[in-house]
């Protein structure tokens, strides 16, 4: 049976019967990834061979389905069965809906009906929902000869109702927004859950405060105002308001700090070590003003100081909003750790600091409080930067320090992105020679694409393939070839293979290229070697939970006192927070350092990808690692930035049968052998 994206990819392909069609082509036309569908596409074949369906695949131009009628009927036969039933992210968003509102009417048998499955379905959906609202501290329940029903604090039911209600529950379409940085498919969803009007007086309110404070609010920050507050809206609306003792207003940042009372302050002034912000409650006053005036609709404290709370964590185009202590030092500790470990000097780098001092107020607010964001770029950082963005997976443990909560990957990926603007920034320019068949000529336009798409790169010198035994009389960090040699070259770390018209591909392996060698190609390469051994990789079959996967490695690990029993619980409990995911169907999993008694890597190689969070992994790293020391993390990510970097590296890893395989096959890649 094909999965949802199997089907749909089936009925594009039935849709070019006869054509030629790419993975490119596929990807755009599902809004999935070109690796999604290479990956599901494996699948698709196998439907097609089990019911003599022709696929024929070509090398190099893509595929072309040659289907017969009687075929293309079938796959619309399953298509239309398989619509008339909503799929499981559906069903759950739902049933989230349902439950979150307090329709506690509803019972497994109105579910089934309403979504098309059967009962069973419905429990399964449930059981797994039970577990993921328990993270934000929502219970629920089933009574016989009553139905079921959620339970849990207000403040809590508001979060899980931005973070689980994420499809329209109805089909009102939003053809224009009333602000351009809120996304048609937000105020879509804003408006088919939470209803129209909350949406428009959200957005009213904010463009007040703008006005009032001359602040403009970045565009993802501006949309989570909307949805947050259009839901508190939508809440107060149904006599679902907050209690004065549900939103604790000494329980901010100093507090956790420092585990002191607030005391009381002026305006604009900042406690040390303090969250308490005069100028977010004026704000949050005067948005509650403007409902009033224009909407007749009055807040009770208690849901003003939460319209305070969520100004908190919004940042300003224009300005800080305010900032803070915590920024401060998190900033600088930040920046020195990044500094060390990408061995950049980016402490004294202005723009970097503004940029952080802009971003890190808002951020550490929303970490603390719980408040979630969406990262318009994450997709690209994860997949483009996969490297960078692990790297600054590590700087999370400051986030963790201060302010006891771990940060959100669309958090992460902002400072990824802060981060590699720096990098680009940075005087350093990598030092190339070209090698290549096609004479001098021919070498210099290839050269000038070089230099005009990868700024960091400077062509030195442009050779001739008989040159290439010479070439360490040439000064370079960076050997390109657009001769794919046999020769001894190719094992040197610095060589990398281009095709003559410098594609998006080469451009980006070009990058990360530089990347790798412009964050200090000096490490303990030894170091990290020590970690990995064959006796500590794992090849599974038929895994379908992350859970399960993790639990039986870390339990590995503890049965070999490579780490204490506390490690295993620090693991489930991060990829609860957040999944560690960082593209290429990788996962980094690891635990908190003073849990490990000595540094190890378990590989986890998976016969099948399974969901890893929002995306999927079959190879895994589980990491016990010692985070605390820049030697031993900048060694590991050294060489895991190689990893993910070099084109088709991890796809080579996957050919692996064994243990053996897969060990020899890492240290062939990094050149230990």
């Amino acid at each position: 049976m094909l999965s949802e994206k199997g089907l749909l990819i089936i009925e594009k392909l039935a849709e070019h019967n006869n054509e030629l069609v790419t993975s490119k082509a596929l990807a755009a036309s599902t809004g999935m990834s070109e690796r999604s569908v290479k990956t599901y596409l494996k699948e698709v074949a196998d439907f097609c061979e089990q019911n003599s369906m022709t696929l024929d695949r070509k090398p190099g131009k893509g595929m072309k389905p040659c289907f017969s009628d009687a075929q293309i009927g079938k796959i619309l036969d399953v298509a239309g069965r398989r619509s008339a039933a909503v799929s499981q992210k559906k069903r759950q968003n739902y049933i989230s809906y349902i439950l979150l509102s307090g329709w506690d009417t509803y019972t497994y048998a109105l579910f089934s009906e309403e979504l098309n499955v059967s009962k069973n379905v419905i429990m399964d959906d449930i059981n797994e929902l039970d577990a993921e609202l328990l993270l934000y501290g929502i219970k629920v329940h089933r009574t016989a000869g009553y139905g079921i029903y959620a339970t849990g604090s207000e403040l809590d039911i508001r979060k899980a109702m931005r973070h689980f209600c994420r499809y329209p529950i109805s089909d009102k379409q939003v053809i224009k927004t009333d602000d351009h940085r809120l996304s048609r498919r937000a105020a879509e969803v804003i408006a088919n859950n939470f209803r129209s009007v909350n949406l428009s007086m959200a957005v009213d309110m904010i463009h007040h405060v703008e006005r009032r404070f001359d602040i403009i609010f970045t565009d993802y920050t501006f949309q989570m105002l909307a949805e947050y507050i259009a839901i508190a809206l939508f809440r107060v609306d149904v006599e679902k308001e907050l209690k004065p003792d549900e939103l604790d207003l000494s329980n901010r940042m100093c507090d956790v700090a420092n585990g002191e009372d607030a005391g009381t302050e002026t305006e604009q002034q900042v406690q040390k070590n303090g969250f308490i912000m005069t100028e977010h409650e004026n704000m949050a006053k005067e948005a509650a003003g403007f409902l009033e005036r224009y909407h007749g609709i009055s807040l009770s404290q208690p849901e003003i100081m939460y319209l305070a709370m969520l100004f908190s964590c919004a940042e300003g185009q224009n300005r800080v909003v305010m900032s803070c202590e915590e920024a401060l030092s998190i900033e600088d500790e930040m920046i020195v750790y990044l500094s060390n470990l990408l061995a950049a000097n980016l402490i004294e780098n202005e723009l970097l600091r503004e940029s952080m001092r802009s971003f890190l107020p808002g951020s550490i607010a929303r970490t603390h409080f719980g408040i979630e964001i969406d990262n318009p770029f994450l997709s690209d950082i994860t997949q483009s930067y996969a490297s960078l963005f692990t790297v600054c997976f590590t700087v999370s443990r400051y986030y963790e320090k201060y302010t006891g909560a771990m940060p959100s990957e669309n958090e992460i990926a902002f400072i990824a992105l802060q981060v590699g603007g720096a990098l680009h920034r940075n005087p350093m320019t990598v030092r190339a020679v070209l090698i290549g068949a096609a004479g001098y000529a021919t070498g210099s336009i290839i050269a000038g694409k070089i230099e005009n798409r990868v700024p960091d790169v400077r062509i030195v010198s442009i050779l001739s393939s008989d040159r290439i035994e010479h070439i360490d009389e040439y000064d370079c960090d960076l050997i390109l070839s657009t001769i794919d040699t046999q020769a001894d070259i190719h094992k040197d770390m610095r060589f990398l293979y281009v095709s003559p018209l410098i594609s998006a591909q080469d451009e980006k392996n070009i990058r990360n290229k530089c990347f790798e060698l412009m964050t200090g190609q000096s490490a303990e390469v030894s170091e990290f070697s020590q970690m990995l051994s064959e006796e500590f990789i794992i090849f599974e079959k038929k895994a379908k939970k992350r859970k399960d996967v993790l639990k039986r490695a870390c339990q590995l690990l503890i049965n070999k006192g490579i780490v204490q029993s506390e490690f295993a619980r620090d693991v489930l409990e991060r990829e609860k927070v957040e999944a560690t995911a960082v593209g290429c169907n990788i996962a980094i999993p690891h635990g908190k350092p003073e849990h490990v008694n000595r540094c190890q890597i378990l590989v986890i190689r998976l016969d099948k990808p399974i969901e890893w969070g929002e995306r999927m992994a079959d190879m895994i790293f589980l990491l016990a690692i010692n985070f605390d020391s820049v030697n031993t993390t900048k060694a590991f990510f050294h060489d895991f930035t190689k990893l993910l970097n070099e084109n088709g590296a991890t796809d080579r890893l996957r050919e692996a049968a064994s243990p053996h395989e897969l060990c020899a096959a890492i240290r062939k890649e990094l050149g230990w052998n």
